[in-house]
């Protein structure tokens, strides 16, 4: 992406998130209209996406990162359970029941309501 002022490109880049993230519900509705489940839609979503970011990852921070101990393993197999893949099996069941515009903005949301439960429970 070349952009002429350096200013715009996060702006630029936030757009573009914003579209791929509309693009995939918009997509996991058309997959799950013809019969897909929403399991195997959220077991495939993340088998691409660790295909598509470990060599990044395993090349880029492998130098920069601390070793991988028991603690920091189970502690990131905890965070994959309960926040991505939780939020994404309920998210898509949700979608069965409303549309893929009105699960886009409710997980938009979400950061909002987190930092509110942050502040109310301290």
């Amino acid at each position: 992406m070349i952009v002429a002022d350096k200013e715009k490109q996060p702006y630029l880049l936030l757009l573009a998130v914003q579209f791929g993230s509309a693009g995939m519900f918009i997509f996991a509705m058309d997959a799950m209209r013809k019969g897909m489940s929403h399991y195997v839609f959220t077991v495939y979503r993340n088998l691409i996406a660790f295909l598509t970011l470990s060599p990044f990852a395993f090349f880029l921070e492998r130098k920069v990162r601390p070793k991988m101990t028991v603690g920091i393993f189970s502690e990131i197999m905890a965070l994959a359970f309960f926040e991505i893949i939780l939020d994404q099996c309920f998210a898509l069941l949700g979608m069965k029941f409303t549309s893929a515009s009105f699960l886009s903005a409710v997980m938009n949301s979400a950061p909002s309501v987190t930092f509110v439960m942050a502040v109310i429970l301290k």
